[in-house]
């Protein structure tokens, strides 16, 4: 693997750094955090490609076209670390929707023996089980108690802050490499700005949830600048999809709190807006911010040719790599793998619908903290699914979307369970064990399983 200096340096310091906090955490509630970073970052990178289709020499080629690598090493350590301690999750519950994902991926794994051979469907069902498992029990093992979703978010946020410092240094060396296409829209680590948008408004999203609701009042700043320059970005790659998604997730994470650290929301407005206007003023470029306005279609002709490509091959589709096009989830779906897999994904958008629905009768019996960690996972799954519209990543085996989707589910169906639990009075109000994390909370509530 050639790597640049600072991809040399990236690699080094997680090197050394990761394995040291992995065996830290293997028997800790928080040790599923570890692995997980590193999920959550492979999936924001992947081979950078121009419109012509040749590789882009970024500075970071050599970890983004080591993606899949990347995030199936992660999701090994994560399944070993589940192993470890699968005692833990006794008596919680797993999300329903997230296990149908999983058997999505799996589905599709065996398709890939009809698509591309042998080799290629063994390995594709290798690849799902060892990452898409561990996802699905990332919430029920990372969380004991409410508060703990923090502590997941500001893993989040982490990755967040990495990835963006990434950008800037790609954007210091060649900022080039950051845009496609004669409307020069951000793509990031990515090779689409529609895929960009959609990671940068789940980014944004949770930074603005820690914004309001982290406690710790001296780190608020640091997720004010990467709110600033999520939104920087956002407004760069021209996406309407991503911009939509960050206004259904900020309705839902402001949804019952608008006191007085809406105050903070100027700010970030101001910072990226100066911050916008300097990456315009040093690019020279046309930024083509415009298409955040426009009314063009850009899908239907798109859905049309996905449902021509699926109804040629109808049982088992055409393949990924046939389907041609993949703006809408549930018509790629059929494309790449027929009618079973939009059987499937109709399920999970139905089953995913049921629990968000019982998600929101259960919100009203929970104390006020406890009710905007709910509001934050009603707000990403209501985002995953308004993205899945216009884009195709309910399938995709390594997406931006992925993580967040078997993140937050798994955490609404443990807030639902602990809204049934404050119902039934099992709640107590005992000094919240191991708790240096949360030492200016005064009194957090303990569960009984």
């Amino acid at each position: 693997m050639n790597l640049s200096p600072p991809a040399l340096a990236l690699v080094l310091v997680i090197g050394v750094v990761w394995p040291c906090l992995y065996l830290l955490g293997i028997t800790k509630r928080w040790g599923i955090l570890v692995p997980l970073f590193l999920m959550i970052l492979a999936s924001t990178m992947a081979v950078p490609r121009d419109w012509a289709d040749r590789v882009l020499p970024t500075v970071w080629l050599g970890v983004q076209s080591r993606r899949s690598e990347i995030f199936l090493g992660a999701g090994v350590a994560a399944l070993l670390m589940v192993a470890a301690q699968f005692s833990r999750l006794s008596g919680k519950r797993l999300s329903i929707a997230g296990l149908l994902l999983v058997g999505i991926g799996i589905y599709s794994a065996l398709l890939r023996l009809h698509h591309g051979g042998p080799a290629d469907g063994f390995q594709s069902l290798i690849f799902a089980v060892c990452t898409l498992v561990p996802l699905l029990v990332v919430a029920p093992l990372a969380m004991d108690h409410p508060a703990d979703a923090r502590g997941l978010v500001r893993c989040i946020a982490i990755v967040n802050a990495v990835w963006v410092m990434m950008c800037a240094v790609q954007f210091m060396v060649n900022s080039s490499y950051l845009s496609q296409g004669n409307q020069f829209r951000f793509v990031g680590l990515l090779g689409n700005p529609q895929h960009a948008g959609v990671l940068i408004s789940f980014f944004a999203v949770s930074n603005l949830w820690l914004l309001l609701n982290d406690r710790r009042k001296f780190v608020r700043i640091i997720y004010t600048g990467l709110l600033g320059a999520n939104l920087i970005m956002l407004i760069w790659t021209g996406s309407r999809t991503g911009m939509g998604m960050s206004l259904i997730g900020f309705a839902g994470v402001m949804y019952t709190r608008l006191g007085r650290s809406i105050l903070f929301l100027p700010i970030v407005v101001i910072i990226a807006y100066v911050g916008f206007k300097a990456v315009v003023s040093v690019t020279g470029l046309n930024i083509g911010s415009e298409r955040l306005t426009t009314l063009e279609d850009t899908r239907s002709a798109a859905w049309m040719t996905l449902v021509s490509v699926g109804m040629e091959s109808p049982l088992f589709g055409a393949g990924t790599d046939e389907a041609e096009r993949s703006e809408n989830s549930w018509l790629y779906a059929f494309a790449s793998y027929g009618i079973g897999m939009l059987f499937l994904t109709i399920v999970l958008t139905m089953v995913a619908g049921l629990e968000f629905l019982k998600a929101v009768r259960a919100r009203a019996s929970l104390p006020l903290d406890e009710r905007r960690v709910m509001d934050l996972s009603l707000g990403m799954i209501a985002m995953y699914f308004a993205g899945a519209v216009l884009e195709g990543y309910m399938i995709s085996r390594v997406s931006g979307a992925l993580p967040f989707f078997m993140i937050f589910s798994g955490m609404m169906v443990m807030m639902t369970r602990y809204s049934v639990l404050n119902r039934a009075g099992e709640w107590g109000f005992e000094r919240y064990e191991d708790d240096e994390q949360y030492e200016d909370d005064e009194h957090l509530p303990t569960m009984a399983y």
